[in-house]
């Protein structure tokens, strides 16, 4: 199963490292379903979300998620993340992990 570091738009901070999520290894999850899980456990709702690519860089106002593919040729590039403030950490998922996507909250129809 692929594994995910996702890290918010807005302050650079990870915010998820789905290797430590709950309820992500329960099944085969993409990135989407990350985002889903983590608005859940921060109990912020839920919104639906688009993936594109990594390099169309968002607004700086956008809300979303940088996501970085965590497994370089089978194995981990970086070790669980702990916290996700510590600038080592959020440089060495930057320059280890593969770009994958950003994840850009669409809000839902209130209909």
């Amino acid at each position: 199963m692929a594994h995910y570091i996702l890290i918010d738009n807005h302050s650079g901070y990870i915010f998820a490292d789905t290797r430590d999520l709950p309820g992500y290894s329960d099944s085969d999850h993409g990135p989407a379903d990350a985002a889903r899980l983590l608005e859940a456990q921060l109990k912020e709702g839920e919104s639906d979300w688009s993936e594109r690519g990594f390099f169309s860089r968002p607004a700086s106002n956008e809300d979303g998620y940088f996501v970085f593919r965590i497994d370089n040729d089978g194995s981990e590039a970086v070790p669980v993340v702990r916290d996700g403030q510590d600038k080592d950490t959020i440089e060495a998922v930057e320059r280890s992990c593969r770009p994958w996507c950003f994840l850009a909250r669409v809000e839902r129809d209130p209909a």
